[in-house]
Protein backbone atom coordinates (compact mmCIF):
# COMPACT_ATOMS: atom_id res chain seq x y z
CA UNK A 1 0.00 0.00 0.00
CA UNK A 2 1.33 3.45 -0.89
CA UNK A 3 2.22 5.90 1.85
CA UNK A 4 -0.40 8.57 2.56
CA UNK A 5 0.60 12.24 2.81
CA UNK A 6 -1.75 14.92 4.13
CA UNK A 7 -1.30 18.63 3.40
CA UNK A 8 -2.88 21.12 5.82
CA UNK A 9 -3.94 24.38 4.13
CA UNK A 10 -5.18 27.54 5.84
CA UNK A 11 -6.86 29.29 2.92
CA UNK A 12 -7.64 28.71 -0.74
CA UNK A 13 -4.22 30.13 -1.68
CA UNK A 14 -2.00 28.28 0.81
CA UNK A 15 -1.70 25.35 -1.58
CA UNK A 16 0.90 22.53 -1.69
CA UNK A 17 2.26 23.85 -5.01
CA UNK A 18 5.29 21.95 -6.26
CA UNK A 19 5.45 19.92 -3.03
CA UNK A 20 2.14 18.32 -3.98
CA UNK A 21 3.50 17.58 -7.45
CA UNK A 22 6.61 15.98 -5.95
CA UNK A 23 4.44 13.86 -3.64
CA UNK A 24 2.37 12.59 -6.59
CA UNK A 25 5.58 11.90 -8.49
CA UNK A 26 6.81 9.67 -5.67
CA UNK A 27 3.62 7.63 -5.77
CA UNK A 28 2.33 8.95 -2.47
CA UNK A 29 -1.41 9.02 -1.83
CA UNK A 30 -2.07 12.77 -1.51
CA UNK A 31 -4.87 14.52 0.35
CA UNK A 32 -5.37 18.21 1.16
CA UNK A 33 -7.35 19.55 4.11
CA UNK A 34 -8.57 22.98 5.17
CA UNK A 35 -7.26 23.29 8.71
CA UNK A 36 -8.75 26.79 8.92
CA UNK A 37 -12.20 25.17 8.94
CA UNK A 38 -11.51 23.88 12.44
CA UNK A 39 -11.59 20.31 13.74
CA UNK A 40 -13.99 19.20 11.00
CA UNK A 41 -11.47 20.24 8.34
CA UNK A 42 -8.63 18.16 9.77
CA UNK A 43 -7.77 14.61 8.67
CA UNK A 44 -8.69 11.84 11.07
CA UNK A 45 -5.95 10.21 13.10
CA UNK A 46 -4.64 7.10 11.38
CA UNK A 47 -5.42 8.34 7.86
CA UNK A 48 -1.95 9.68 6.98
CA UNK A 49 1.67 8.56 7.23
CA UNK A 50 3.30 11.93 6.47
CA UNK A 51 2.08 15.43 7.33
CA UNK A 52 2.87 18.76 5.67
CA UNK A 53 1.66 21.97 7.33
CA UNK A 54 1.53 24.90 4.92
CA UNK A 55 1.73 28.66 5.47
CA UNK A 56 -0.87 31.12 6.69
CA UNK A 57 -1.40 34.86 7.06
CA UNK A 58 -2.27 34.18 10.70
CA UNK A 59 0.22 34.05 13.55
CA UNK A 60 0.77 30.86 15.53
CA UNK A 61 0.70 33.03 18.67
CA UNK A 62 -2.75 34.53 18.02
CA UNK A 63 -5.04 32.92 20.59
CA UNK A 64 -8.02 34.62 18.96
CA UNK A 65 -7.84 32.36 15.89
CA UNK A 66 -10.04 29.39 16.88
CA UNK A 67 -8.73 26.81 14.41
CA UNK A 68 -5.08 27.01 15.50
CA UNK A 69 -5.47 25.03 18.71
CA UNK A 70 -7.14 21.97 17.09
CA UNK A 71 -4.40 21.98 14.47
CA UNK A 72 -1.70 22.29 17.13
CA UNK A 73 -3.14 19.23 18.89
CA UNK A 74 -3.15 17.27 15.62
CA UNK A 75 0.51 18.12 14.94
CA UNK A 76 1.40 17.18 18.53
CA UNK A 77 -0.31 13.81 18.12
CA UNK A 78 1.55 13.24 14.85
CA UNK A 79 4.87 13.97 16.58
CA UNK A 80 3.94 11.67 19.48
CA UNK A 81 3.06 8.93 16.98
CA UNK A 82 6.40 9.40 15.14
CA UNK A 83 4.64 10.57 11.95
CA UNK A 84 7.14 12.74 10.02
CA UNK A 85 6.07 16.38 9.79
CA UNK A 86 7.26 19.04 7.34
CA UNK A 87 6.32 22.56 8.42
CA UNK A 88 6.41 25.48 5.97
CA UNK A 89 6.47 29.07 7.33
CA UNK A 90 3.42 29.10 9.67
CA UNK A 91 3.71 25.32 9.63
CA UNK A 92 7.39 25.47 10.58
CA UNK A 93 6.56 27.85 13.42
CA UNK A 94 3.77 25.57 14.65
CA UNK A 95 6.05 22.53 14.49
CA UNK A 96 8.78 24.40 16.38
CA UNK A 97 6.29 25.33 19.09
CA UNK A 98 4.98 21.76 19.39
CA UNK A 99 8.58 20.53 19.78
CA UNK A 100 9.29 23.05 22.56
CA UNK A 101 10.59 26.06 20.64
CA UNK A 102 9.17 29.57 20.77
CA UNK A 103 7.50 31.85 18.22
CA UNK A 104 7.73 35.65 18.48
CA UNK A 105 7.20 38.67 16.26
CA UNK A 106 10.29 39.12 14.09
CA UNK A 107 12.34 42.30 14.33
CA UNK A 108 11.11 43.10 10.82
CA UNK A 109 9.08 41.30 8.16
CA UNK A 110 10.94 39.29 5.54
CA UNK A 111 9.22 39.38 2.16
CA UNK A 112 11.17 38.52 -0.96
CA UNK A 113 13.91 36.28 -2.33
CA UNK A 114 17.01 35.72 -0.26
CA UNK A 115 19.89 33.37 0.39
CA UNK A 116 20.11 31.76 3.80
CA UNK A 117 23.21 30.79 5.75
CA UNK A 118 23.07 26.98 5.77
CA UNK A 119 25.25 24.58 7.72
CA UNK A 120 24.33 21.64 5.47
CA UNK A 121 23.35 22.45 1.90
CA UNK A 122 22.62 18.77 1.19
CA UNK A 123 19.67 18.96 3.58
CA UNK A 124 18.73 22.65 3.31
CA UNK A 125 20.15 24.35 0.21
CA UNK A 126 21.08 28.00 0.62
CA UNK A 127 18.52 29.26 -1.87
CA UNK A 128 17.46 31.69 -3.12
CA UNK A 129 14.22 30.98 -1.28
CA UNK A 130 11.08 33.07 -1.04
CA UNK A 131 10.31 34.49 2.40
CA UNK A 132 6.93 35.95 3.35
CA UNK A 133 6.60 36.13 7.13
CA UNK A 134 6.42 38.45 10.13
CA UNK A 135 7.13 35.94 12.92
CA UNK A 136 10.35 34.17 13.92
CA UNK A 137 10.92 30.83 15.64
CA UNK A 138 13.66 29.40 17.81
CA UNK A 139 15.21 25.98 17.45
CA UNK A 140 13.38 23.38 19.55
CA UNK A 141 15.39 21.59 22.25
CA UNK A 142 17.34 18.69 20.77
CA UNK A 143 16.73 19.80 17.18
CA UNK A 144 19.49 20.76 14.78
CA UNK A 145 19.47 24.33 13.40
CA UNK A 146 20.41 24.26 9.72
CA UNK A 147 19.76 27.68 8.17
CA UNK A 148 19.42 31.29 9.33
CA UNK A 149 19.13 34.90 8.27
CA UNK A 150 19.87 37.91 10.43
CA UNK A 151 16.16 37.99 11.34
CA UNK A 152 15.30 34.39 12.21
CA UNK A 153 16.20 30.76 12.23
CA UNK A 154 15.10 29.47 8.83
CA UNK A 155 15.35 25.71 9.08
CA UNK A 156 15.75 22.94 11.63
CA UNK A 157 15.63 19.15 11.65
CA UNK A 158 14.42 17.10 14.60
CA UNK A 159 14.60 13.39 13.80
CA UNK A 160 12.09 12.79 10.97
CA UNK A 161 10.67 16.32 11.26
CA UNK A 162 11.74 19.42 9.34
CA UNK A 163 10.64 23.01 9.82
CA UNK A 164 11.43 25.84 7.41
CA UNK A 165 10.64 29.54 7.49
CA UNK A 166 10.70 30.01 3.70
CA UNK A 167 8.31 28.77 1.00
CA UNK A 168 9.67 25.86 -1.07
CA UNK A 169 6.22 25.20 -2.57
CA UNK A 170 5.88 28.38 -4.61
CA UNK A 171 5.10 28.84 -8.28
CA UNK A 172 4.41 32.15 -10.00
CA UNK A 173 0.67 31.43 -9.91
CA UNK A 174 0.81 30.82 -6.15
CA UNK A 175 2.74 34.03 -5.48
CA UNK A 176 0.41 36.04 -7.72
CA UNK A 177 -2.52 34.85 -5.61
CA UNK A 178 -0.71 36.05 -2.48
CA UNK A 179 0.11 39.38 -4.11
CA UNK A 180 -3.55 39.84 -4.97
CA UNK A 181 -4.52 39.22 -1.35
CA UNK A 182 -1.72 41.32 0.15
CA UNK A 183 -1.32 44.40 -2.05
CA UNK A 184 -3.18 46.62 0.40
CA UNK A 185 -2.35 44.99 3.74
CA UNK A 186 1.34 44.40 3.02
CA UNK A 187 1.84 47.77 1.33
CA UNK A 188 3.46 46.17 -1.71
CA UNK A 189 4.73 48.55 -4.38
CA UNK A 190 5.08 47.74 -8.07
CA UNK A 191 8.83 47.43 -7.49
CA UNK A 192 8.13 44.87 -4.76
CA UNK A 193 5.90 42.90 -7.14
CA UNK A 194 8.58 42.96 -9.83
CA UNK A 195 11.14 41.68 -7.34
CA UNK A 196 8.82 38.85 -6.30
CA UNK A 197 8.25 37.92 -9.95
CA UNK A 198 12.00 37.95 -10.63
CA UNK A 199 12.47 34.62 -8.88
CA UNK A 200 10.51 32.74 -11.54
CA UNK A 201 11.44 31.69 -15.05
CA UNK A 202 9.40 32.24 -18.22
CA UNK A 203 7.32 29.15 -17.43
CA UNK A 204 6.47 30.37 -13.92
CA UNK A 205 8.78 27.95 -12.14
CA UNK A 206 10.73 28.94 -9.04
CA UNK A 207 13.53 27.09 -7.25
CA UNK A 208 12.07 23.68 -8.13
CA UNK A 209 15.41 21.85 -8.04
CA UNK A 210 16.16 23.14 -4.56
CA UNK A 211 12.61 22.44 -3.40
CA UNK A 212 12.81 18.87 -4.71
CA UNK A 213 16.08 18.30 -2.84
CA UNK A 214 14.52 19.60 0.38
CA UNK A 215 11.37 17.50 -0.02
CA UNK A 216 13.18 14.32 -1.03
CA UNK A 217 15.62 14.71 1.85
CA UNK A 218 12.67 14.87 4.23
CA UNK A 219 10.97 11.77 2.85
CA UNK A 220 14.32 9.94 2.80
CA UNK A 221 14.73 10.65 6.52
CA UNK A 222 11.16 9.44 6.97
CA UNK A 223 12.06 6.18 5.22
CA UNK A 224 9.26 6.55 2.68
CA UNK A 225 11.13 7.09 -0.59
CA UNK A 226 9.21 5.31 -3.34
Amino acid sequence: MSQRIAFLQHSATDVPGVLGAFAFGHGLEVSAHRADHGATGLPDDGTFDLLVVMGSVESVTDTGVPWIEPERRLVARAVDDCIPVLGVCFGGQLLAEVLGGTVVRASRPEIGWRLVDTTDASRVPGGPWLDWHQDAFTCPPGAEPLATTDVSLHAFVAGPHTGVQFHPEVTLAVVDSWIGDAREDAGLTEADVEALHAGFDARGRGPDTLSRALFEGWIDRAGTRG
